[in-house]
């Protein structure tokens, strides 16, 4: 079955988070833009997750609910096809959202004052996180050679043999530098962090957005490292159900997985909604087409987007992204930055873009751009960017 990307929605017509007019207005100073900041789809979910919601719907009822033995096969075979992973689904816990899961971890299994590597410039909300839980966010900057993220491994075992540091939060893919980690390069995070008993956190919700250059390695791929681990995982980002989906915390140690599911007991966290469940039963099992396919669409935006700066723009770098469908805009050659910049391409270009210093000081010179839109979108605001570029250079 062929699925078409390209229908344009209107979701200025609904309450998003992301076309949220007075939000706009607050970081862009307009609301007379395209939003592609925030890191959800503008494409309809699959057809097989809507029809399923709307059967459910017709059903009519919506009590509490539970899920079945059934399910749990359907989300082992996606980690199996998918990651080539072999799930144990008594490892699942069941969280509201991923940084839910981060943020419990850190407070069961470190102490406040201890440090928390990182890897800027990085999804804003792993240092919110850890600034939340009163912990102190270690940086191990990743360096950019040649257009394309690399880890300082030298720097990452000095920060981790201080006694102080007791964990280390991975983004794999990298949100926003669109690294999917290869197998070599998590061998040295999981031996470092393996070394010097080091609490190791992966956020990999990204995980089914991976174009033809990268190859996706879960952390739950090395054994030696499973008593220390944890995965957080959500369906949220492939299917676009951020609003209604559960996400997963897997943790393969026991004594690790048993103070979890205490404190989240404890909070009455984790109860079964009907929508989710269905999204992750269809999605898992009925759409595994429309992810490839999607995949295809949003690496061809990709691929577009490239060709244009690099003919029309070259004073704008994008990064060379593996994974995602968040591209990273190297800005450092324009006589504007920071928020100054992102204003003037809200107004002139009508694009409404993150600004990179949000994800770190190694992020100032960049912006941050959601491509899951259709690509007439995106054709649209190259041509507008390139006009105001023009306008400044």
């Amino acid at each position: 079955m062929d699925y078409s990307f390209d229908e344009k929605i209107d979701r200025f017509k609904t309450p998003a988070a992301k076309f949220h007019r007075e939000y706009l207005k607050e970081i862009f100073g307009t609301d007379d833009l395209y939003p592609f900041w925030v890191a959800d789809e503008d494409f309809k979910s699959p057809p097989e997750i809507i029809n399923a919601f709307i059967e459910k719907c017709e059903f009519g009822n919506f009590g509490y609910e539970y899920k079945p033995e059934t399910f749990f096969p359907i989300v082992t075979n996606w980690f199996k096809e998918r990651y080539n992973v072999e799930l144990n689904p008594a490892w699942v816990q069941f969280t509201p959202t991923i940084m839910t899961s981060m943020a419990m971890a850190l407070d069961l299994f470190t102490k406040e004052g201890d440090g928390v590597i990182i890897q800027p410039p990085v999804y804003m909300e792993f240092s919110n996180t850890i600034r939340k839980t009163n912990r102190i966010a270690i940086k191990n900057n990743l360096n950019l050679i040649d257009l394309h993220y690399e880890i300082d491994f030298n720097e990452l075992s000095q920060l981790a043999s201080n006694p102080k540091t007791t964990a280390m939060c991975i983004c794999n893919p990298h949100n926003p530098g669109g690294r999917v980690w290869q197998k070599h390069e998590l061998q040295q995070i999981v031996t470092i962090c393996k070394t010097n008993n080091i609490l190791l956190i992966s956020d990999e919700i990204h995980a089914d957005i991976i174009f033809s250059s990268g190859e996706f390695t879960s952390l739950l791929s090395f054994p030696e490292i499973h008593d220390q681990l944890i995965v957080c995982y959500s369906p949220a980002k492939v299917f676009n159900i951020a609003s209604i989906t559960d996400s997963m915390a897997i943790i393969p140690n026991s004594d690790l997985r048993q103070k979890f599911n205490d404190l989240r007991l404890r909070y009455n966290l984790g109860r079964t909604s009907a929508f989710s469940r269905i999204a992750m039963e269809i999605g898992f099992s009925k759409s595994v087409e429309w992810v490839n396919q999607l995949n295809l669409y949003i690496e061809s935006n990709l691929l577009f987007i490239t060709q244009y700066l690099n003919t029309h723009i070259p004073k704008i770098k994008i990064v060379k992204q593996e994974g995602t469908y968040l591209v990273w805009l190297k800005v450092d050659e324009l006589p504007l930055t920071g928020n100054e910049l992102v204003k003037y391409l809200a107004k002139e270009a009508k694009m409404g873009l993150n600004n990179g210093a949000s994800f770190g000081v190694s992020g100032r010179s960049f912006l941050r751009m959601n491509i899951s839109c259709p690509r007439s979108v995106i054709e649209e605001a190259m041509i507008r960017l390139d006009k105001a570029i023009q306008k400044i250079t």
